[in-house]
């Protein structure tokens, strides 16, 4: 009878004990193939939003009022979808040719200002804008294809704009505008020659790129509903290339890479790490490596507008200083498209 009972409990342990590895496995399960994806979709939502002008930091950064007496400009809406995107066009006495730019992630218009500058002063039309849900436009940016479909809508508009059948169009882009103005070459546009700086070369890489960035040591265990939720998020988008697309236009490109940047986790840009599976015969390559100037954007500015910047000024803040472009790389892309 003792016997019985001491089995008994044994079993009962037993038991007891793989009820708890259950719901072990179960909550493991659980927290993998729930809270994760749900975990990467709020970390999406965060990053790939809408920008008003609550998050320009005028302060720092130009706004158009600055320079308005000077550089007057056209305001033009474009059909985008189902929304409009607000664009600008300035120079428009001039004729050597339409400089389009696309601005980078979470930018507005206004910080493309200071290229804006010397693409006019340099002869050019130029044409900004606002991607969907960024600040003068409407609509939603949900992801890094959205500024390339917004692209092409510019581009359209310009296909079909007599005033620009006599002059060659350009695109410039940093960052995710660089992905912008060669994906967008998958497309069916006249351009004759493109700038792309620092840019990367699709949605799905870059954003695994990003999660990679905000988990560290977790994203090889994550990775798998990262594919996933990519998968779900972006579909066949996932695969619109800037690889492609200059490879498919065959058109004059010129790729202009940090030699460390934090964007992508302190590696070159995608696009210029890429340069061997570019077939374009037409592309040519920067790598910028000077110490101090080798970053995201760093390369455009002065080592004046970087010492000012490490300096930390918060009050009456010189924003042409804090932005000092560097004359010769400006001259260098003036004079790709020159050239072209």
């Amino acid at each position: 009878m003792e016997d019985d009972n001491r089995f008994g409990v044994i079993r009962e342990r037993k038991t007891s004990s793989l009820k708890k590895i259950i719901r072990v496995i179960v909550a493991v399960f659980a927290l993998y193939f729930l809270v994760v994806p749900a975990v990467i979709a709020i970390i999406h939502g965060v990053v790939i939003r809408n920008y008003s002008y609550e998050d320009y930091d005028a302060n720092r950064f130009l706004v158009y009022a600055d320079i308005a007496s000077q550089y007057p400009r056209e305001e033009i809406q474009v059909e985008s979808g189902d929304h409009n995107i607000s664009a600008y066009l300035y120079g428009v006495e001039n004729s050597k040719g339409l400089i389009v730019v696309a601005p980078g992630h979470s930018d507005s218009n206004d910080i493309k200002l200071y290229e804006v500058r010397y693409f006019v002063d340099a002869g050019y039309q130029v044409l900004g804008f606002d991607y969907s849900g960024y600040y003068t436009s409407d609509g939603d940016f949900g992801g890094y294809t959205q500024a390339v479909y917004d692209l092409d809508a510019i581009l359209s508009y310009c296909d079909d704009n007599e005033r620009f059948n006599e002059m060659p169009i350009y695109l410039f882009g940093h960052s995710l505008g660089g992905y912008a103005v060669t994906a967008v070459l998958n497309f069916d546009h006249r351009v004759d020659a493109v700038v792309s700086a620092s840019g990367f070369n699709s949605a799905s890489e870059q954003w695994e790129c990003s999660i990679q960035r905000f988990t560290g040591w977790l994203y090889p265990i994550i990775s798998p509903m990262n594919r996933l939720f990519i998968d779900l998020e972006y579909g066949e988008d996932r695969n619109l290339s800037a690889v492609d697309g200059i490879n498919n236009a065959n058109i004059p490109v010129l790729v202009i890479s940090a030699d460390v940047d934090v964007f992508y986790n302190g590696n070159r840009s995608p696009i210029y790490e890429a340069r061997d599976s570019i077939t374009n015969e037409n592309c040519e390559f920067i790598l910028m490596d000077e110490e101090g100037h080798n970053e995201h954007y760093s390369y455009f500015l002065t080592d004046a507008a970087l010492e000012y910047q490490e300096s930390k000024p918060t009050n009456n803040i010189d924003r042409e200083l804090y932005m000092e472009h560097d004359d010769n790389v400006m001259l260098t892309i003036i004079e790709f498209y020159t050239s072209h």
